[in-house]
Formats: structure tokens, sequence, C-alpha cells
């Protein structure tokens, strides 16, 4: 248990991307027409460390970003969903097609939009400088701001509670 929030039983952890598995910023470059972002190695060991221990991931983002396509695609990332305008939907449909429940899975976020996600995981988890709308609504919070290892704090917290972290 983190903050009398349950981490036992995950078995989903699905985030968003900009803001919260990068910095938020978008780097525009002349002559290129898409944004670069940067990406925390750290995060990049929480999905493997998760999938080690039989935890899924998944994102769900609202902007189409061929910078996070590429990062998903060399993390294995096989529910990578972009573009998405109905983060709820993507993800009930994504513990319909697991078999798992309200409870199990955990949404990452930063901001407003994430909050219907989170409240279709049953539990939400905001990055530490997220819009206070998400903290309000998040069952944690964070130290690890957007960018800079959020997502391997949480999946620290989530194995050290499954027992396989110390």
């Amino acid at each position: 248990m983190e903050n009398g929030v349950v981490l036992m039983k995950i078995k989903l952890i699905a985030v968003d991307v900009d803001g919260t598995l990068t910095d938020g910023k978008l780097y525009f470059f002349e002559g290129s027409r898409e944004p670069a972002k940067a990406f925390n190695v750290k995060d990049g060991m929480a999905v493997h460390l998760a999938r080690q221990a039989g935890i899924r991931i998944a994102i769900i983002s609202g902007l189409a970003s061929r910078a996070a396509e590429e990062r998903a695609r060399k993390l294995g990332i096989e529910e990578a969903h972009f573009g998405v305008r109905d983060k709820r939907g993507v993800m009930e449909k994504i513990m319909k097609k697991y078999g798992i429940k309200k409870g199990e899975a955990v949404f990452l976020g930063d901001d407003i939009q994430d909050i219907p996600a989170m409240e279709a995981a049953g539990l939400g988890v905001a990055v530490g400088d997220a819009v206070e709308e998400v903290k309000k609504k998040a069952d944690l919070i964070l130290s690890s701001r957007g960018g800079e290892g959020a997502l391997r704090e949480l999946v620290e917290k989530i194995l050290t509670n499954h027992g396989c972290f110390t």
C-alpha cells in the first residue's frame, strides 16, 4: 500500500506521453515538420521491469507523434495508441481485451484530458508536476516530474508492493 493506495494487484499500467513520458516540451527544428521529444531511459527500463513481472504497459496519447511511436516500437509496447480523443474508451477496450478489472489497472497522466482514463482504470496516478485538477483526482501523486523517470518511480512502487523489487 502506498499512501492508502493498493498497488498489489496491478496488471496494467497505461501512460500518456507528453508531460508524462516527456517533459511536455516540443522542440521544433528548422526544416522539420514534426517536433522532437526527449524520453528518459529510466522509463524504458521501467517497461522492461514491469514486463518481467507480468504487468502490461500501454500508451494512450492524445497527440500523434512519430517520435513517440518509434519509442513505443523500440520498447516493444504493443498497445500504443496515438491521436486518441477518447482516452476513457481506449482504456476500457484495452482492459476488456485482457480481462483486466477496474482497480487492476493504473493510468499515469499529467493533464485534464487524462482524467477520464484515470477514472476508467480505477487508479489514477499523477506526475509530480501535473496540473492541480489531475492531482485532485489522482489516487497517488509521484515525486518525479514528467520526463524525469515518473514511470520508473511508479513501476518501482508497484513492484515493491508485489514483492518483486527491493
